[in-house]
């Protein structure tokens, strides 16, 4: 056994199961492999593009093809809120209270996948996961 941690976001009520994107739940699980970088992501806090960013699969354009947006919907998603890799052993009660919360790990896959280009760091989302679908 051990502890497990989960990615919860206190703000917005919203968690990511790290079984769910496919990944360990221990500590150091989560430092060595992909599943550990989904921060980038989430706490992304830009108002500005530019090269390397991520502006969404979801594109949007104005005129000229100017993007415009909100473009993605996981991109920036946490930045600002209160968010935190909670074990399951903390006395705080904050990870088995996040299971009422709102399980985003599905929409988190696919935004990965689309924001990563290298095969072998993409994400896949875990259909057998016994966590529950979003609710």
């Amino acid at each position: 056994m051990g502890q497990y941690f989960k990615a919860i976001n206190t703000d917005k009520q919203e968690y990511v199961c790290p079984w769910c994107i496919d990944g360990g739940a221990k500590l150091w699980e989560r430092a060595a492999n992909t599943q550990g970088s989904i921060f980038t992501l989430l706490l992304r806090k830009c108002d500005e593009g530019g090269g390397g960013d991520y502006y969404g699969y979801h594109r949007g354009c104005g005129e000229g093809g100017a993007i415009r947006g909100p473009l993605s919907p996981i991109a920036g998603r946490w930045a600002g809120d209160r968010v935190a890799l909670v074990g399951d052993y903390d006395s705080s009660g904050l990870y088995q209270e996040s299971e009422r919360f709102r399980n985003i790990s599905r929409e988190l896959v696919d935004e990965w996948n689309a924001f990563i280009e290298i095969e072998e760091q993409k994400l896949k989302y875990n259909e057998e996961c016994g966590c529950g679908e979003e609710s």
